[in-house]
């Protein structure tokens, strides 16, 4: 016959997973340092290598489209790899908002009108008050005081769903935004031959310190005009 679990077991069984999920987290972010650092490299010699086929008249269109498609889906902001971090990290940032299952009782129990009703129901048997009042000792003083507070936990409960509504939310927005920035750049590449593409990547690497104070102003001026 199945063992019965004792509290001692469940803790231990919790504290388990919880070391695991720290354990996954952990090298997952010891696994990012050390991709970022490849990628690092690794675009390096993306970038000397499409200097040395832009070098060469003779280099086929095909092969600069190719290095100009690893390039993309590593670095670009609608790239594979940002799409893979950005998934994961919302997805942990909901495991986290989720509450725990003792949480999610505790929350449900002081929800229930029959917490704080004795009278039993004829079909389904004793009240959850006298069940609780029996297990756990509730006095007639604590249930009041449970009572105080009740319409509170409540609105706390509707501030969770709506926070995970709007993550939830948040997570389509990222995804649909990564979509029409990929399908925008799409249109705008496509006008271009690979070599041009080539070409601007690298003058946008080694010009970045002049660019982006412009980018920036962009932003500043057209952040204001939105305001008027």
């Amino acid at each position: 016959r199945k063992r019965k679990r004792t509290p001692v077991n469940e803790l231990e069984e919790k504290l388990a997973k919880l070391e695991e999920e720290n354990s996954s987290l952990s090298q997952h972010l010891e696994s990012v340092s050390c991709r970022e650092e490849t990628i690092r490299n690794y675009k390096r010699e993306m970038k000397l290598k499409m200097g040395k086929l832009l070098c060469n008249s003779e280099s086929p269109e095909t092969e600069i489209a190719a290095v100009l498609t690893q390039f993309k889906q590593l670095y670009e902001h609608y790239g594979e790899q940002r799409q893979q971090e950005v998934h994961f990290h919302l997805a942990q940032l909901e495991r986290l908002m989720l509450p725990t299952k003792n949480t999610k009782m505790v929350l449900w129990t002081i929800a229930q009108d029959e917490m704080y009703s004795a009278t039993p129901d004829p079909v389904a048997g004793p009240s959850l008050l006298s069940i609780l009042t029996d297990e756990v000792g509730f006095t007639d003083s604590q249930i009041a005081k449970l009572s105080e507070h009740r319409d509170k936990m409540n609105r706390l409960t509707d501030d969770l769903h709506r926070s995970l509504a709007l993550l939830r939310k948040l997570k389509k927005s990222v995804d649909e935004n990564q979509r029409v920035f990929a399908d925008k750049m799409q249109t705008v590449q496509s006008a271009l031959t690979p070599k041009q593409i080539a070409r601007l990547i690298l003058f946008v690497e080694a010009n970045r310190a002049k660019i982006e104070p412009a980018l920036k102003t962009a932003r500043q001026i057209r952040q204001g005009s939105a305001d008027v």
